[in-house]
């Protein structure tokens, strides 16, 4: 009787952990990178959770940690630009079918930075969706090497590859 107890209260804790592990806090939605052209930097929203993840329309969205915003462009009839500093840009949702967005994938909820000068670090961002509150780093534009560069690389590891080998063929010729 005593195993058979034990037995139960082991089952109960493994399931009760496993639960636990694969249980996701509250999350409204991520930011994301997309892409850069120049000094244009494009994000959009992404939902965090399962499908029907919701956005309220009172949802605010925060970037911060960027360098010398110039403009901000919403390419979204679902946002609404607050305000931006150089550092910070604001944006909240404005409208929406019943009070909500929902999806994975949001749709139509795409923006972007202009920026004179924006570090090729990550990007803070925070959602925050009623009660639903999210914060992370995005991806920002990052440093890509010149082509001269790669090549150069590329010259150098050949040449030392072909300078050991003609050195291990005249070492075996002595």
């Amino acid at each position: 009787m005593k195993l058979a107890k034990k037995l139960s209260i082991a089952a109960a804790s493994i399931a009760l952990s496993f639960a636990a592990v694969s249980a996701k806090p509250a999350q409204a939605a991520s930011v994301n990178f997309v892409s850069q052209l120049g000094g244009t930097y494009n994000y959009n929203v992404l939902a965090t959770g399962t499908p029907s993840e919701k956005l309220l329309k009172s949802a605010s969205i925060t970037l911060s940690g960027l360098e010398g915003v110039t403009g901000v462009n919403v390419n979204s009839s679902f946002l609404n630009l607050v305000g931006f500093d150089a550092n910070n840009v604001f944006l909240t949702l404005k409208k929406a079918t019943a009070n909500t967005l929902t999806g994975n994938p949001f749709t139509g909820l795409d923006f972007s930075v202009v920026s004179s000068f924006t570090t090729p670090s990550p990007v803070s961002f925070s959602v925050l969706s009623g009660t639903n509150f999210n914060a992370g780093n995005t991806t920002g534009p990052s440093d890509v090497p010149e082509p001269m560069t790669v090549g150069g690389s590329l010259l150098a590891v050949g040449f030392g590859t072909w300078m050991k080998r003609k050195k291990a063929e005249s070492a075996q010729k002595a």
